[in-house]
């Protein structure tokens, strides 16, 4: 089974404007070290994991259905590109309540009336739609109230997506059994250091990999003020893969 990361970046993105630090002068100069806002795609289903303000850029590249969008919560750079939606007549939307709140005036705002569905998720509670199962798990990220990640089982197949969150993840036993083994950890690795209750930094991002013992790993929402894509390779070693855009991964 495929899954491509769309982007692998965090809120601004890499480069971010007006800035000169090294990570976004090189990704000026060689494309290949740019990083849009983190998005992922699941051709098996045709879902799309959070719409990012890039989301043109990405399903310009990716010309592919969506027939499903899971959004982990309702930061910016996680919910903004959903008007990019709009060519699709039909779409399914999947989160908390809140959330969905926010994606649905976004909408309304936007684009008027449409044959959209919202779809609420409760918590810590799974959900069987006949061609997959998901589970909804709140995460420590600051500011809001509904951040969370996703545990998305197609087939045999298992995928975690860590979404934002802070260190106080890796002490939460609920969350690291619903994550242990699965074939696919999609975690977030912001920062160089974690920030308590909003992201997690190269160590303990490493640790949850360490944790959860997944089939492969792959980190994201890479934020411009990391260690340089060659740095984080060396430091995450052979227990993951550093995510860039558009890479595909098979499961």
């Amino acid at each position: 089974m495929r899954i491509i990361l769309l982007g692998s970046g965090s809120y601004s993105g890499t480069p971010k404007l007006f800035c000169s630090c090294e990570n976004c002068t090189r990704a000026r100069r060689f494309p290949e070290y740019k990083r849009t806002r983190f998005s992922m795609y699941i051709p098996k289903i045709n879902a799309l994991i959070d719409p990012s303000p890039d989301l043109h850029y990405h399903l310009e590249h990716l010309n592919e259905k969506i027939e499903r969008v899971f959004i982990t919560h309702p930061h910016f750079d996680h919910i903004a590109g959903l008007p990019e939606l709009q060519i699709l007549r039909r779409v399914s939307f999947y989160s908390h309540e809140k959330t969905l709140k926010m994606a649905k005036l976004l909408q309304e705002t936007f684009l008027g009336n449409r044959e959209w569905r919202y779809i609420h998720l409760e918590f810590n509670r799974w959900y069987d739609f006949g061609k997959f199962r998901i589970k909804h798990f709140p995460t420590p990220h600051q500011p809001g109230e509904v951040s969370g990640g996703f545990v998305i089982e197609i087939g045999e197949k298992k995928i975690g997506i860590t979404g934002d969150t802070g260190p106080e993840i890796l002490e939460d036993k609920e969350i690291l059994n619903e994550l242990h083994r699965v074939d696919l950890l999609v975690s977030e690795m912001t920062h160089k250091h974690s920030i308590p209750k909003t992201h997690l930094g190269v160590e303990d991002a490493i640790k949850l990999a360490h944790k959860i013992d997944a089939g492969k790993t792959i980190f994201a929402h890479i934020s411009h003020s990391n260690y340089t894509h060659e740095e984080l390779e060396e430091k995450v070693g052979d227990i993951g893969i550093v995510g860039r855009d558009f890479m595909i991964l098979r499961i």
